[in-house]
């Protein structure tokens, strides 16, 4: 039995801002028993507003200026949640998403920063960063040097943001700023200091703002036209407009009025933060020194109130001292009319931004749960003890089969397929019917994710077979905690199942629930076979070996789950999980594919093996052409997946060619054992260029990986 105290309150943080990363960082280093969080994100990186403008001069990339959200869950045992909020609805405490189910809190916190108010078309907004960032490296390749770049702000913001752009732009581009005061709120100190250095920069201050945009440019308030070939909007935000609509109490811009603890003036139980959070009797700028400022005392206060303690007091500050890069190596200094500029004001900025970064990117290590055995006993424990979720987590293929060929025989004139091949084929008095099962336990924080994978790896052993499937059975085991919140998971999770079954016409008829340690499901689906059933033993000498989903999901779930992965192999594997093979079949099917199975837990080489085996052929793998997720490369030579040190013994029985060598990083993603996986075929040579086109329109990263041979030798190059 576990020893953690369960659940019993689900905290939900909606968006990853400068204050919900300290919140997490909070209850990563103190966890409060009893005490769930999760946080909703439509993005799994963060960026530091502060560090955007040495992003744009070229003093960072992209990666410096982001925290890496799953990781940071991962050290706080908080679920990650990665979708967009689409309203709320506060009598029934749950949240309304576009295209998933409501999610149900019992205490909400938002920070989820602000969204552009433009009253003019055609610009590119600034916020929010993470969409803006790829837009301003198109825009760096597009821009010349005889056309004009504006920037509409003359705050903090925008002074920033044109003098960075001054830093990567050619230098015969001309950068104007528009806005009818320049840094207003500061001492003319600070604004004289900024004035110089736009002089020194070649920047040109226009005190007007904009009246509308056209084809040529913009036109200002004066009526006067400016050409202007690029537009960056970075003034003037609003709240989201879901959260006026949702019925909290908002100012006119739509922020949600928050006391002097950070809570909802309407709804105790909601809490906010940042640039979403309007403080009463506080009112600031928008401005990320406040959102940072305000996160000690927002985790703090969270904590509080589970606890039912009293609340601490936030205390805005009037002033703080604010540093703007001028993106040639020197900062600009302002506090309480007081201004200077230079060097070492820079360096100052820079050492804040970077300390900031780093205590949410360079987190304590997470050391495995140590096991209290007896010296004499310790040689016999497994080699990881933090073990893998999803297809990680099978049982290595060499005791499976020793188990299975210690059983009785079992014979029955009812079975023509049996165990081997990717589903049971059984007589009915209907002809035949096809039967697999499958299941696994999480191996994601997002239990409706969780189901959604679920389904499409069970149905791809039916799939796998060119047959329908029909109906699907569940079994599934969530672990202890309140009735709500068990509740809450049992129905995310089906409802992710259930999404995935009714978009393959597959009836959920039954099952059974249970508690169990972790959350978990298991998935028997029945199948009708087609007009042909593909086995894996039909491959024949000159076919193509093509893989229609790249691998390396193993690998990435295990950098996620130790929170060690990158945000970009996190997402591609998820999307790549969730993607049916339905479409794929059909086109294979179409092709001529004479023999079929998923790559699964046993890895590609292992899953290739089985069907050369029960083929009698020979193959030649093409290493360089089989698809890989991002990083994997890289992740796989970091750490591995429970089942990779198994799962490399099919390795053995391929004749490695060339420079290749057993430790090679992309030879051993072919032992990466993948959940959800592609799937793998044999098909006629001249089919494989029509084959791959159309898999590629469906949105397949698929691939030719190599050719079947008539020899035994089975080879890697």
């Amino acid at each position: 039995m576990s020893a953690a105290a369960p659940a019993v309150r689900d905290i939900v943080l909606v968006g990853g801002g400068h204050s919900h990363v300290q919140v997490l960082k909070s209850f990563g280093m103190r966890p409060q028993p009893g005490v769930r969080l999760t946080l909703v994100t439509p993005s799994l990186e963060t960026p530091y507003s502060g560090m955007l403008p040495g992003c744009i001069s070229g003093a960072y990339n992209v990666d410096d200026i982001h925290i890496r959200l799953a990781p940071l869950c991962s050290f706080s045992k908080a679920r990650l949640i990665h979708a967009d909020v689409a309203g709320l609805d506060l009598p029934g405490r749950s949240l309304e998403f576009a295209d998933r189910p409501s999610l149900r809190y019992d205490i909400l916190s938002i920070n989820c920063g602000a969204v552009p108010r433009v009253p003019v078309a055609g610009v590119t907004t600034v916020k929010p960063i993470s969409s803006f960032l790829p837009k301003w490296k198109a825009l760096c390749g597009q821009i010349r040097s005889d056309q004009r770049l504006v920037v509409v702000g003359a705050g903090p913001g925008g002074v920033e943001l044109a003098m960075a752009a001054r830093a990567a732009l050619p230098a015969g581009c001309e950068i104007v700023l528009l806005g009818e005061s320049l840094m207003p709120g500061h001492g003319a100190r600070v604004q004289a200091l900024v004035r110089m250095h736009l002089q020194r920069l070649q920047i040109k201050w226009s005190a007007f703002r904009v009246s509308h945009e056209n084809e040529a440019g913009v036109v200002l308030s004066n009526g006067e036209q400016m050409s202007a070939q690029h537009v960056l909007w970075v003034t003037q935000v609003a709240a989201a407009p879901w959260l006026a609509d949702s019925g909290l109490s908002v100012d006119d811009d739509g922020f949600i009025d928050v006391d002097e603890h950070l809570r909802s003036l309407s709804h105790a139980d909601v809490f906010a933060a940042g640039d979403v959070a309007n403080l009463t009797g506080q009112r600031r700028p928008k401005s990320g020194v406040y959102a940072v400022r305000a996160g000690p005392v927002l985790a703090e206060n969270l904590r509080r109130t589970v606890l039912g303690k009293p609340l601490r007091r936030f205390r805005a500050q009037k002033h703080h001292l604010a540093l703007l890069s001028t993106g040639d190596g020197r900062a600009i200094g302002s506090r309480q009319g007081w201004g200077l500029s230079g060097k070492l004001l820079w360096k100052l900025k820079d050492r804040i931004d970077k300390k900031f970064i780093a205590k949410f990117n360079n987190l304590p290590d997470m050391p495995e749960p140590e096991l209290e055995l007896p010296q004499a006993l310790r040689a016999d424990l497994p080699e990881q003890t933090m073990r893998c979720g999803g297809c990680g987590a099978k049982l290595a293929a060499d005791p499976l089969r020793r188990v299975l060929a210690r059983l009785p025989d079992q014979q029955s004139p009812k079975v023509s397929l049996g165990i081997g091949d990717d589903a049971a084929q059984l007589y009915v008095a209907s002809g035949t019917q096809l039967l697999s099962v499958d299941g696994f336990r999480a191996m994601v924080d997002d239990p409706y994710v969780f189901g959604r994978i679920a389904a499409h790896h069970a149905l791809n052993d039916i799939l796998a077979m060119a047959a329908q499937p029909t109906s699907a059975l569940a079994f599934i085991s969530v672990p202890l905690m309140a009735s709500e919140l068990m509740e809450e998971d049992l129905f995310q999770l089906m409802s992710g199942v259930v999404g995935v079954l009714n978009a393959h016409g597959v009836p959920l008829v039954g099952g059974h629930t249970a508690e169990g340690v972790e959350l978990s499901i298991g998935l028997t689906v029945t199948g009708e076979p087609g007009t042909q059933v593909l086995e894996k033993s039909g491959c024949m000498s000159g076919d193509h070996l093509l893989i229609t989903k790249p691998i390396g999901t193993g690998v990435a779930l295990a950098a996620a789950m130790q929170g060690r992965g990158t945000s970009a192999s996190l997402e591609q594997a998820l999307r790549s999980m969730d993607q049916s093979n339905a479409g794929a079949l059909e086109v294979l099917l179409a092709a001529g594919a004479r023999a079929l199975t998923d790559v699964t837990g046993f890895g590609l080489a292992g899953h290739l093996s089985e069907m050369l085996r029960a083929s009698a052929c020979g193959a030649l793998v093409r290493l360089k052409d089989v698809p890989v997720l991002t990083d994997a490369e890289y992740l796989i030579g970091e750490l591995q997946s429970s089942l990779q040190n198994s799962n490399e013994l099919a390795l053995n029985d391929f004749e490695l060619r060339g420079p290749l060598t057993p430790g090679d990083p992309r030879l051993r993603l072919l032992a990466d054992p993948q959940t959800s996986g592609g799937l793998l075929a044999s098909v006629p040579k001249d089919a494989v260029h029509d084959t791959l086109a159309r898999l590629s329109e469906l949105g397949y990263d698929a691939a030719d990986i190599g050719e079947i041979r008539d020899t035994q030798a089975w080879v890697i190059e």
